[in-house]
């Protein structure tokens, strides 16, 4: 018996723009102006760069060089190879390749924002007891700007599915789903992005979309 394909959930990119303006909406959880577009920067990042939960959790502003419009992301902050002795590498990811969401600019108002510089914190996502937010914080966040966003959330075998279905790994398939869409990208390149092991994991997660 074969074995069941993984069933992931993504977004459109023509979705963004609703998550980040429910980032802002006052009425959703926060009337720190700092925090909510810290809630922005989460979504922006988490689809851009292709982060987990907890490779965003690791996420210190020194990585980022905004002038050269990139990040270097070192080793220990990304996860782990499974079933392998090796350890990822530093890497070195180009900000907002395809131009799509402005992560530049909006890194400049966050990191300069009061609230930002408040926290004392080299962290890009603090919370208010922490110097880091737990991977749940990034989950739940979210979820709820998904949920007040009223978000259309795909599944990759065709079955519906609810807002409260999206976390920060769908935003990872999101920017799958788009860059297999595109007819420029390579497979190599998403490979790259995603920073699998081999091409080979890339062909396996990914099979169903190229498949569409």
């Amino acid at each position: 018996m074969s074995k069941k394909a993984t069933v992931h959930r993504y977004i459109h990119l023509d979705e963004v723009d609703p998550l980040r303006d429910a980032a802002h909406d006052r009425d959703l959880r926060y009337d720190s102006l700092g925090r909510r577009i810290r809630d922005e920067v989460l979504i922006v990042l988490a689809i851009d760069l292709g982060l987990r939960a907890a490779e965003l959790r690791g996420l210190k502003e020194s990585m980022f060089r905004l002038n050269a419009e990139e990040v270097q992301i070192p080793g220990h902050v990304q996860k782990d190879y499974p079933n392998e002795d090796i350890s990822p590498g530093s890497v070195t990811m180009r900000l907002d390749p395809y131009n799509h969401f402005g992560t530049v600019r909006l890194l400049k108002s966050y990191f300069n924002s009061e609230w930002h510089r408040e926290r004392g914190s080299d962290y890009v996502f603090p919370s208010r007891q922490s110097d880091q937010m737990t991977t749940e914080s990034m989950r739940n966040i979210v979820e709820d700007l998904a949920v007040h966003a009223d978000t259309t959330v795909h599944r990759s075998d065709g079955e519906s599915a609810d807002p409260s279905e999206l976390h920060p790994q769908a935003l990872r398939h999101s920017l799958s789903n788009y860059m297999l869409g595109d007819p420029d990208t390579r497979l190599v390149d998403l490979r790259n992005r995603l920073r699998h092991r081999s091409i080979s994991t890339t062909e396996r997660v990914y099979e169903h979309f190229q498949r569409r």
